[in-house]
């Protein structure tokens, strides 16, 4: 076994073995916790839920993990090994944020893109990348319903990042599993990138950040908030051009952000059209958590004018009336994101690289949570938070925190500091 590439909860293995309910490291060179191999709890966990009361039974034993001698393994196993051919995504997350797409989109499936991505030393800003692409994913802890779900975005999404792979949930891999089981053979997964979301946190990266991907981000030169600088202009690129030709969008309208950053590189459009702003508003109205009613009004006409005043494109977007390429072709052509704290931000990862690119986002104050800040950063993506009639962007954010009423059905907004905080980012000097 060799060690490509580790950050904790993301090891990029070449022959990784596993026999009798345990993955197996075969190398001559030290235990785990030494020079060469992590220490266990930095690749690996149980695989139970992350709850604040259960990090010790979260802990990883030999059973999970084991290093072994090449001698060892021919006395084992001899010539009784079969390769799972291909490069292999073995996920050990447990099913507790599989169901939310935020969390498969913009980090497992980003966090997978950043490992390969770090293979290459300067990805393209047409989308041109050397690395590797995963031929299937297996989840080791939930079936297929644990990986549903309800708007359908975490297989869609999936699939779309890469059209070629193969799933396989728990029930598959405990029958593949049993055939290795009391046994003197084993699998050898010749290429496998071990991911495990309890081994993440116990990373510095993630624990400053509460990102499973942000050691992977690390890893691959970027300090937080560079996603716009150097070799991490367009690292992500290839995968949000996968994504929106599986939807259906034109190279013209793909080649947005390529006009927008590298105007030499860019292929004038065909359809003879200009490029535009685009602000679009998804309205979380018929949701749990929203904005109060007359705010939410105000503030879509206060859009709207002003759109119409700089002759912008204004898109008012309800999700649960479109299908998901729809909106996702929206996604390909927003400048400006404005939402209330939701999974739609999510769609984020489709926005086009741009120096005038933005995320805003409404919490009810003093609510703070930074999830869709840290992806707008590693994605270029300038962010700001409103609570009512203030508004705060990096390095000087809101405290963190989790109000009982973070999700309430009341939150109040100011439009005209959105609107003021719009037309400063889309007019303003860079």
């Amino acid at each position: 076994t060799e060690l490509v590439s580790h950050s904790p909860g993301w090891t990029l293995f070449t022959n990784l073995y596993f026999s009798n309910g345990t993955f197996f490291i075969v190398s001559d060179k030290d235990a785990v916790g030494g020079d060469y191999w992590p220490e266990r709890r930095f690749i690996t966990s149980t695989g139970l839920p992350g709850y604040h009361d259960n990090s010790a039974q979260r802990e990883p034993t030999k059973k999970e993990m084991d290093v072994i001698t090449s001698k060892q393994a021919e006395e084992i196993w001899g010539d009784r090994v079969f390769d799972v051919q291909g490069f292999s995504v073995l996920a050990n997350d447990p099913k507790q944020f599989l169901q939310h797409y935020y969390h498969v989109a913009a980090e497992i499936l980003l966090g997978i893109e950043r490992v390969c991505t770090n293979l290459d030393p300067m990805p393209g800003p047409d989308g041109t990348v050397s690395a590797p692409s995963p031929e299937r994913i297996i989840f080791l802890n939930t079936d297929e319903d644990g990986f549903t779900d309800y708007p359908g975005l975490d297989k869609f999404y999936l699939y779309a990042q890469w059209p070629h792979i193969t799933p396989l949930y728990q029930p598959s891999w405990e029958a593949m599993a049993s055939l290795m089981a009391q046994s003197r053979k084993a699998f050898r997964f010749p290429a496998a990138l071990f991911i495990d979301r309890s081994a993440a946190f116990r990373g510095k990266y993630t624990e400053w950040t509460s990102r499973t991907p942000a050691g992977p981000w690390a890893a691959g030169g970027g300090d937080f908030g560079t996603g716009g600088v150097g070799r991490n202009q367009f690292w992500y690129e290839s995968a949000r051009r996968r994504v929106l030709s599986f939807v259906g969008v034109s190279q013209d309208v793909q080649n947005i952000a390529l006009r927008a950053m590298d105007p030499p590189l860019a292929p004038p459009r065909s359809d003879g059209l200009q490029d535009k702003y685009q602000v679009t508003y998804i309205s979380r109205q018929r949701t749990g958590r929203r904005l109060n009613d007359e705010d939410h009004w105000r503030l879509v006409n206060a859009l709207r004018q002003m759109c119409q005043r700089h002759h912008w494109k204004f898109v008012f977007m309800l999700a649960e009336e479109l299908t998901r390429d729809e909106q996702m072709r929206i996604a390909a052509e927003t400048t400006v994101w404005v939402a209330v704290h939701g999974n739609g931000l999510t769609h984020m990862l489709l926005q086009p690289p741009h120096p005038r690119s933005a995320v805003i986002e409404i919490f009810h104050p003093p609510g703070f949570a930074r999830d869709y800040e840290w992806t707008a950063g590693i994605l270029g993506h300038n962010y700001y938070t409103i609570h009512n009639d203030t508004f705060y962007t990096t390095p000087n954010l809101a405290e963190q925190q989790y109000p009982e009423w973070l999700y309430g059905k009341d939150i109040p907004v100011q439009p005209e500091v959105v609107v003021g905080v719009i037309q400063q980012q889309l007019l303003g000097e860079i």
